[in-house]
């Protein structure tokens, strides 16, 4: 999946909506940008990890934790942005159901 069409899909808000208003099914396969397969986030997931080790080591000496570095940035489909915030949805209707206001 390394076409630009179908990463130009992929981040498409109004594809992105439609596609999230369905169920996920085992057939599609989803939409990525390009370049981003899964190999290459493993290797972000690696340097996110190695950062983690960075910023422990001192205080492994120090006793005190220095601030989180931040996270290898990854593009996020449209569908992916829109199914968590149907699910966003879902939860907020579902504590409200049971007396719980936000």
């Amino acid at each position: 999946m390394d076409s630009w069409y179908q990463a130009a899909v992929a981040m498409d808000e109004r594809i992105g909506w439609e596609r999230a208003q369905h169920p996920e099914s085992d057939e599609r396969r989803p939409l990525s940008p390009v370049g981003y397969s899964l190999p290459v986030l493993l290797q972000l997931r690696q340097l996110d990890l190695t950062k983690e080790v960075l910023r422990v080591l001192p205080a492994v000496f120090s006793g005190k934790m220095p601030p989180p570095m931040p996270a290898e940035p990854r593009p996020q489909p449209a569908e992916a942005r829109f199914r968590e915030k149907l699910d966003q949805i879902s939860v907020i209707d579902a504590l409200k159901q049971m007396g719980i206001n936000m």
